[in-house]
């Protein structure tokens, strides 16, 4: 990331590693001087205000940035063995957050004084899309494992639902929501360094988490009827067409995975977990024509689905992990908390993962960024 005008403070080491119960990053921290150099970006010079730092910093680090990009240069020491990671809060007015580690199937936590009043909505890289009711300042990014947080500019009156870009792209942020005053559908999109939102108010029936940005394209997927594809610079139609229908739909999710923009829906044979089924549709596209083709599995590829939206990894990332699987948040009636599950496509089996429930959360990638 490109850094203008930051203070950086090293926390001090724990004494006991990085899976002991509580990782504070909001306490006890020193401060040391950083050697900054000018970087190059694109091959040209920017200005003398954009910096990186010199070398790694090893230790855990809490930045306090005043720029508006969220692309991070100073990393979480040796995190890849614990990714991805899904966040949730410890509760309501806590100030800790709770990391359930997929890799080594433990929890950690970690002490974020400042996130004590937001709330999230997705992840974009490493960093998590947090909102704050009634703040001149009410969305940010922050990354829970070096403590930077960086101001994004206001959506002004409008409510952000979720992150529907891919959470891995760099170039950009794209999420959705509903206008507060009349409950309106809105898409919007901001780059790194831009100081306003492109919004796009949608005057069509759809569900805001069935929509996606994806190379300069709107993805949206109308109430059990078309599929819009439209031009994010022009406004223009780029196509309509017929959108799959499932049967016991619970849930349904769009996303862009690999360039393939793939629509997810969870079923339900009967009404426990073990009768989840997946169906899965990929947009084709010909000389111009487009078309949703359903598809029976997906490769060496492992969905990982937030609330809204999501991410895809291939198993060669996850050394010991099985590809062709999903990764799903189910809603446990009898203990109202949310269970992590995964879905494997080949033999169509879903199991409980163990040690984790909560109140939802998101799927996070710490060394990413």
């Amino acid at each position: 990331m490109l850094i203008r005008a930051v203070k950086i403070k090293i926390i001090k080491r724990n004494k006991k590693p990085f899976s002991s119960d509580t990782l504070d990053l909001g306490f006890l921290y020193s401060t040391v001087s950083v050697k900054f150099v000018p970087c190059l970006c694109g091959g040209r010079l920017l200005h003398q205000d954009s910096w990186l730092p010199a070398r790694r910093l090893d230790d855990r680090i809490r930045v306090r940035a005043v720029c508006k990009l969220w692309r991070s240069s100073i990393s979480v020491s040796d995190p890849s063995p614990r990714l991805p990671w899904f966040l949730r809060f410890a509760g309501d007015g806590e100030e800790e957050i709770i990391c359930y580690s997929l890799s080594s199937n433990k929890t950690y936590k970690i002490h974020c004084q400042q996130l004590r009043d937001a709330y999230f909505e997705g992840t974009a890289g490493s960093f998590i899309l947090c909102c704050r009711d009634g703040r001149p300042e009410p969305v940010s990014l922050f990354n829970p494992f070096n403590g930077l947080e960086i101001s994004l500019p206001s959506p002004n009156h409008f409510q952000v639902y979720g992150v529907v870009s891919n959470p891995l792209q760099e170039d950009i942020l794209a999420v959705s929501g509903t206008e507060a005053r009349t409950g309106d559908i809105w898409s919007g999109f901001i780059r790194p360094g831009e100081e306003t939102w492109v919004i796009r108010r949608w005057d069509i029936e759809y569900h805001f988490g069935v929509c996606v940005y994806y190379g300069g394209l709107w993805y949206v997927n109308e109430h059990n009827a078309h599929t819009l594809i439209e031009d994010a610079a022009t406004g223009n139609i780029v196509s309509v067409i017929l959108s799959p229908v499932s049967d016991l739909v619970l849930s349904q999710h769009m996303l862009e995975t690999c360039g393939e923009i793939l629509i997810i829906f969870r079923c339900n044979a009967t009404d426990k977990l073990e009768g989840t089924y997946f169906d899965i549709y990929r947009l084709d596209e010909v000389r111009g024509n487009y078309q949703w083709v359903k598809i029976g599995d997906i490769g060496d590829r492992m969905l990982f689905l937030n609330r809204i939206g999501g991410f895809s990894l291939r198993n060669n990332e996850l050394p010991g992990f099985k590809g062709n699987s999903i990764y799903f948040m189910d809603h446990d009636l009898q203990s109202n908390s949310i269970v992590l599950c995964q879905h494997d496509l080949k033999n169509g089996t879903t199991e409980a993962l163990p040690n984790f429930w909560g109140e939802g959360g998101t799927w996070i990638i710490p060394s990413f960024g």
